[in-house]
């Protein structure tokens, strides 16, 4: 029964309930009964303990299991009543004790999805970029398949010249500071934080030795060389010169198997043009997407904002992660990176629950097929099992969310077909 309700604001809600002593006593005895089946108690044979034997013994964990049961049924009894879809946990409190024969009675704090008038969805405007595909982008496309294909000659007759590898040792000498050495390679005339070493390196011949100074800033990224005059003293090792292949039809066969330049330029374009196309579209679907966002003003709930957040982290972590970044030991300050991400993560929660209005007023469906295809893809592109994928997204609530996700998408979709060319 419910004692009172308010409303914090548009998605925070408190309210007090009482459950009846009748049903609090109706699952004392439902619950005290399924204890004395169960439980074994010496002297007694199983499943017939007696009641009092039970409650004495397993008086907590019973009155753990009724509230564990009562709470939960009597909030959603009462969501239905009032319309209300939560998101996020619920915070409940003011427990009242269990005491025979009383009503027990708590209070709760929660969340909902906002109540909003849906706004105009079809006939948005938005920008339809002419897709064009230049002989210029495929002869770019034909030189990185010359470029990996490329093999390298040492040069001994000559000296260095721009547009060749130079393989070297360098040794760095910071004023009052101790010299620590290098190798490494670089290709001459290429834009570099050190240009000094291209001009001193350029016309030398391998095994010739170099030397410069230089006077570093306090911006300098080694923080050792900061404000000081640092000696560098190189030694030239081998000269690398690149020889590309002849754009012919041995190229083409090599690098994707076609039979010709011409069906290589042919393929390439078309390439190109497919890849172009798809990223048009997507920058279409999010135009849309925030026009949708800025149409609509009403209050995200913090816990689809929260959720959108850590999406934002876990990403981020995973990228660093893949830069070779020990994301446990960096030094990285997590609640302000969360607190940049929250103005984003704040329209990704109202465009999901736009896209839910959507998807409702349209009646759009996803059906276990459709979802069923989504796992199997998933499965594929990560190795996995695709019963044991569908299983686990079962279990925890997986599947659900992602024929939501599907959903979503479905009606982006509707709205992107609905949409219409901005004038020019």
């Amino acid at each position: 029964m419910l004692i009172s309700y308010e409303e914090l604001s548009s998605v925070k809600k408190v309210m007090e309930v009482e459950i009846p002593a009748e049903l609090v006593e109706a699952e004392s005895r439902r619950v005290t009964s399924e204890y004395g089946r169960q439980v074994k108690v010496p002297g007694f044979r199983p499943g017939k303990v007696p009641a009092s034997v039970v409650r004495s013994g397993f008086g907590k964990e019973i009155q753990d299991e009724i509230l564990n049961r009562l709470l939960p049924l009597s909030f959603r009894e009462i969501l239905t009543e009032k319309g209300l879809e939560t998101v996020g946990e619920p915070h409940v409190e003011n427990v009242s004790p269990l005491i025979d024969g009383a009503p027990v009675k708590y209070k709760v704090e929660f969340e909902v999805k906002p109540q909003f008038d849906l706004r105009e969805y079809r006939g948005l405007e938005t920008d339809d970029p002419k897709i064009e595909v230049t002989d210029e982008d495929v002869d770019k496309m034909v030189e990185r398949f010359r470029e990996q294909a490329s093999v390298y000659r040492q040069e001994t007759e000559r000296g260095l010249e721009d547009g060749d590898f130079a393989v070297i040792d360098i040794t760095a000498t910071p004023e009052g500071g101790e010299p620590k050495t290098e190798g490494g390679h670089f290709r001459l005339g290429e834009e570099s934080p050190l240009p000094e070493l291209h001009d001193a390196l350029r016309g030398r011949k391998p095994g010739e030795q170099v030397s410069f100074d230089k006077t570093y800033d306090e911006t300098a990224k080694n923080e050792e060389f900061r404000g000081k005059s640092v000696r560098h003293d190189v030694t030239l090792k081998e000269i690398r010169v690149q020889e590309k292949p002849e754009v012919n039809d041995d190229l083409a066969k090599s690098a994707g198997g076609w039979d010709s330049v011409a069906v290589m330029r042919e393929a390439i374009s078309k390439e190109i043009r497919h890849y172009r196309e798809h990223e048009a579209q997507e920058l279409k679907r999010k135009h849309l997407g925030d026009r949708l966002v800025a149409d609509h003003h009403f209050e995200a709930p913090d816990a689809m904002v929260a959720e959108e957040v850590n999406r934002a982290l876990n990403r981020y972590a995973s990228f660093m992660a893949s830069q070779g970044v020990d994301v446990e030991k960096a030094e990285i300050d997590w609640n302000k990176m969360g607190e940049e991400f929250r103005p984003d993560a704040v329209k990704r929660a109202k465009r999901s629950l736009i896209l839910e209005a959507i998807a409702r007023k349209e009646s759009l469906t996803v059906s276990d097929v459709e979802v069923d295809a989504e796992v199997r893809r998933a499965s594929k592109e990560a190795d996995r099992d695709f019963a044991e994928v569908k299983h686990r997204l079962r279990h925890d609530g997986g599947y659900e969310s992602l024929r939501e996700s599907l959903l979503r998408d479905r009606a982006l979709d509707l709205v992107v077909k609905e949409s219409r060319a901005r004038e020019p």
